[in-house]
């Protein structure tokens, strides 16, 4: 009788060691073609994003596993949490997905930035707070504006093609993947609209394209003002457990060192190959 006793406790302690040890996943759901936020290395998902989601995990010791999809999907389907219930890829905070989904608090603030051939030229000035930009109204084109479907990108534009927009009737493409977008400049559109992280990486090494960032025209005696969006992690709604693991990492990340830096833009510099 013994004997069995022994060899029950041995049993359960054997399967207990591997249950305990074995953690819970967590699966995150990306589109790796955003660099520095998401982008894949050596075959493997790396990002801003990617560091972020890693501490979480650490924090709610879970394993987190990426899962590359489309764009479009990702905030449909952490809404529905079946498949994931975490959205990392540099999403902006709307009110219509706030319809959706929880957000994190916000991490990143990103100017929009419009992508061009140098060849032909792009109608830039120099704006009310010095920089070179461009006015959204001055885009001039006969092919269209191309933008990412579902980004913040292509819900601007879409405002300013819609009726009375400074855009009105110009053709708007959308594409799945940046990397074909700007590979059409000058063939089927004349220029792609992204924001500035990821439009500077693309055109780094092409000598035909360039990128500046995008302006609403101020009325007289006021400012320029910027286009941008702000970035947080996407969670869905009741979750709240993974929520506040995310805006705890975040709020850590946050804090600025003696330098002004905060931990986020020090990721963003490690990615960039800026550190």
């Amino acid at each position: 009788m013994k004997k069995i006793i022994s060899l029950i406790i041995i049993l359960l302690a054997t399967v207990c060691l591997f249950a305990c040890g074995k953690k819970e996943t967590l699966v995150v759901y990306t589109e790796s073609g955003f660099a520095p936020f998401e982008y894949v290395s050596q075959g493997e998902i790396v990002g801003v994003d990617v560091d972020i989601m890693n501490k979480v995990g650490e924090k709610l010791n879970k394993k987190i596993v990426f899962e590359n999809v489309s764009f479009d999907v990702i905030v449909d389907t952490v809404s529905e949490g079946k498949l994931t219930n975490v959205g990392a890829a540099g999403l902006s905070v709307t009110e219509a997905r706030k319809q959706k989904v929880d957000f994190s608090k916000v991490y990143y603030q990103a100017n929009l930035y419009v992508i061009y051939n140098t060849t032909t030229g792009i109608n830039s000035k120099t704006m009310t707070d010095g920089n070179t930009g461009v006015y959204w109204s001055s885009l001039t084109t006969t092919k269209g504006i191309g933008v990412q479907g579902g980004t913040t990108a292509d819900l601007f534009l879409g405002d300013e093609l819609g009726e009375g927009g400074s855009l009105e009737g110009v053709k708007k493409t959308d594409y799945d993947k940046l990397s074909v977008a700007i590979n059409d400049i000058g063939l089927n559109i004349d220029y792609v609209i992204i924001d500035e992280l990821p439009a500077k990486e693309l055109v780094k090494g092409k000598s035909n394209l360039a990128c500046l960032p995008l302006y609403y025209e101020g009325g007289e005696g006021e400012d320029d003002e910027l286009a941008f969006d702000e970035y947080a992690i996407c969670v869905t709604k009741g979750q709240t457990e993974i929520l506040n693991a995310i805006n705890e990492v975040l709020t850590e990340l946050l804090k600025e060192d003696t330098n002004g830096v905060n931990g986020v833009q020090k990721l963003v510099n490690k990615h960039l190959g800026i550190e």
